[in-house]
């Protein structure tokens, strides 16, 4: 039994039990000058039922008043860091219940599921919402200035000039932190990756030819383009699944708007802005 009581698990549905009734601990009026702390028949049935469940047989009376004893300690520890002030100014403490508050007021129910009509209607107001980017897919090789010091550019140059002459990439260039060949690769991606002046020659170029060399803050590379598409707004057939997943998606940033706006409005909100910030400055 001693195991047991020590056993992560144990504690854990001890203490889950424990939370189905807390209401009721902390609502109770003091008797003779004590605070009181009350566990009901309920809780005590489901801390009961948990170490039957763990053990395979019904607590005695001692393993039982052993096992809710933890609770009636945390109870007790957590209003004497209340009665001293511990939570006040705990950033660690308000950050864990500014999660709870979130978790109880947003995001705990789906929108109604949408009709055929309100979908379409949805697709039809807002359609750049689902336009899909123009992407390129090609593949690159690299020349690496750690591996190559003054000959790099030299290099690179030579690599492209035999890589137009059918060498293989594998034989060309360096080992390189990127991908060798990016499939359907959106515009931005190239860009963030390889730089602007690169990721333009990428979308202007013709399939098939060798291109480059071009400087990213990797090094030097060589590409080519195998093929491209265009920006385009699918119809609403093809990505009918993906219309219906952000109109639930809108609906419930919405509903989360809503119940904010809602607390918010019990709140008389003072800023007082310092006279040398930008709103103070303005006022």
């Amino acid at each position: 039994m001693q195991k047991l009581l020590k056993d992560p698990l144990v504690h854990f549905l001890v203490l889950g039990a424990a939370l189905f009734a807390v209401s009721a601990w902390r609502g109770d009026v003091p008797e003779a000058g004590r605070e009181r702390i009350v566990i009901s028949a309920e809780q005590v049935r489901q801390v009961q039922q948990a170490a039957t469940l763990l053990q395979g047989g019904t607590p005695s009376a001692a393993e039982l008043e052993a096992l809710i004893e933890p609770v009636v300690r945390e109870e007790i520890l957590y209003r004497e860091a209340l009665a001293l002030g511990l939570d006040e100014n705990d950033d660690e403490v308000r950050r864990r219940l500014v999660e709870k508050m979130q978790y109880l007021t947003t995001d705990l129910a789906d929108p109604e599921p949408a009709s055929e009509e309100a979908l379409r209607e949805f697709y039809a107001e807002s359609p750049e919402r689902f336009r899909v980017p123009e992407t390129v897919t090609f593949e690159q090789v690299f020349f690496s200035p750690a591996a190559r010091g003054e000959n790099l550019e030299r290099d690179a140059a030579a690599g492209l000039e035999a890589l137009r002459a059918g060498a293989s990439p594998a034989e060309v260039g360096d080992r390189t932190p990127l991908r060798d060949r990016y499939e359907a690769a959106p515009r931005e991606q190239v860009r963030v990756l390889f730089g602007e002046a690169f990721t333009d020659a990428l979308f202007a170029a013709s399939p098939g030819e060798w291109l480059g060399p071009f400087a990213s803050d990797f090094g030097l590379h060589v590409a080519r383009v195998e093929g491209r598409s265009d920006s385009r707004i699918p119809p609403f057939d093809e990505i009918r699944d993906r219309v219906a997943e952000t109109y639930a998606a809108v609906r419930r940033d919405e509903a989360n708007a809503a119940a904010y706006a809602r607390m918010r409005a019990r709140y008389d909100v003072v800023v007082q802005w310092p006279q040398d910030s930008p709103v103070g400055q303005a006022e």
